[in-house]
């Protein structure tokens, strides 16, 4: 009776040591925390083989991680609290982040790493002559040589610097980030160097030609607001890498901006405009708004039509401006001519020639079919003879 007795009290005793045991295993987990993140570069690109030390405040380390394929690490039991984490990767620059450590939760971030600067050390020694000489002046070091441009086709300059509609699919290489010299304030103009964002991974390519666009808001017709595409100007390309290029000014337009896109280049040849016609308006195309920072249109100044290339329109051209009037608008008084500049597939960029009243949005304008003789000019005319 008392061997089983104690028997049962080694039992006992055997069961509590277990269950504390198991208790201090839970309370240890318990109080650790997780952590787990990824090191991209500064582009976005996941990095793997980063070192990532954690160390507490006090500078002791507690955990040594190293990025897997995906950039990825995790530290499954850090104490609770402030802990650092340095990730390190050669070329880059080391770089320090605090996170907070919950017990029993699990945190998460992500590090960026930039590339380390370039620098080299040259250490010279000699002896030091009894009478050293005086220093020789050194002549100051050349400047660097210029960017070359290469000559750009002959082209109509009106087909460039002028609004148009945007297109469905926006097009573009790049955008201007700011001028190479930092140091040169103002607006940029001819022969100015510019830094682009985008590079050979975009299309660019040294030598190549690109047009200088940006988006605007105007009235258009009934006085709605549209978005216009301004042009202001043509850049070539000099030097590219792979995410970023340096262009040079060949003429700016007006102000050309610090985000301003790229797109293609495609010179409009510069051609005589048509001779006066007839007006076909059972054609008629409406005009839909002026360029950037006006609404009206003038001898010279430059609109926007709702008609292109799928309706047979062409550079040079020659459309006759006009109104609706009458009850049912089947007469139209013509207010001026333009002629067509640019082209795209459903507009069409024009060029107001002569103007007997300031053109706005809504107004019309017919091309002309060629005649053998030339039509005496008129106000008013039937729309549907």
């Amino acid at each position: 009776m008392k061997r089983l007795r104690h028997r049962s009290a080694r039992t006992l005793i055997s069961a509590i040591l277990a269950l504390l045991v198991i208790c201090s295993t839970a309370s240890a987990e318990i109080r650790t925390g997780v952590v787990r993140g990824d090191v991209i570069d500064a582009s976005g690109g996941v990095l793997p083989g980063v070192t990532v030390v954690a160390t507490a405040t006090d500078a002791r380390i507690i955990a040594t991680e190293v990025t897997d394929a995906a950039g990825g690490f995790v530290f499954s039991a850090l104490p609770p609290g402030t802990v650092r984490l340095m990730f390190q990767l050669e070329g880059f620059d080391p770089t320090v982040v605090r996170i907070a450590v919950l017990a029993g939760a699990e945190s998460h971030l992500r590090a960026r790493l930039e590339v380390a600067p370039l620098t080299e050390s040259v250490v010279v020694s000699a002896k030091l002559p009894v009478d050293p000489p005086r220093p020789l002046r050194l002549p100051p070091p050349p400047p660097p040589p210029p960017l070359v441009v290469i000559p750009v086709p002959s082209h109509d300059r009106d087909s460039i610097c002028g609004p148009a509609k945007p297109d469905t699919t926006p097009e573009s290489f790049g955008t201007i980030r700011r001028r190479r010299d930092e140091g040169k304030e103002g607006l940029y103009t001819t022969g100015d160097e510019l830094l682009i964002d985008g590079g050979t991974l975009n299309g660019l390519a040294v030598g190549r030609n690109l047009v200088v666009r940006r988006y605007y808001r105007t009235s258009g017709l009934a006085g709605a607001s549209a978005t216009g595409e301004h042009s202001s100007g043509l850049l070539q390309i000099v030097t590219a890498d792979e995410r970023a290029s340096v262009a040079v000014v060949v003429y700016a337009c007006d102000e050309l901006m610090k985000g301003d896109f790229l797109s293609s280049f495609t010179p409009e040849q510069l051609k005589s405009p048509d001779p006066a016609g007839i007006p076909l308006y059972e054609a008629s195309a409406r005009v839909l708004f002026a360029d950037a920072g006006s609404t009206l249109g003038v001898p010279r100044r430059l609109m926007v039509i709702d008609r292109g290339r799928e309706y047979g329109l062409r550079a040079g051209q020659r459309l006759t401006l006009f109104r609706r009037r009458g009850r049912d608008g089947e007469k139209a008084e013509v207010v001026g001519d333009a002629i067509v500049v640019a082209v795209r597939a459903d507009s069409a960029t024009i060029r107001v020639e002569r103007a007997t009243d300031a053109i706005v949005a809504g107004d019309w304008a017919a091309p002309q079919r060629k005649s053998l003789v030339t039509p005496a000019t008129t106000s008013t005319g039937v729309l549907h003879p």
